[in-house]
């Protein structure tokens, strides 16, 4: 399901899965898992990784925020 929401999204936006569970310590993981499905490029390292997940929840905050 999550995937059919995502592959609307465009390449330059966030994905709107980063912030399902902000509090959950799975969500990085999950976050990781569906942008390597949608072709997404995440660091392979964990705590790259974690960082990344991180920016791109704040990225779309602010991406709403502007709206």
């Amino acid at each position: 399901m999550l995937l059919g929401i995502e592959d609307a999204t465009r390449a330059e936006e966030p994905l709107l899965c980063s912030v399902l569970a902000l509090a959950d310590t799975a969500t990085p993981g999950l976050y990781r898992d569906l942008a390597a499905r949608l072709g997404r490029q995440v660091p392979a390292g964990t705590g790259e990784a974690d960082e990344h997940w991180q920016a791109e929840v704040f990225r779309l905050q602010g991406h709403f925020r502007h709206r």
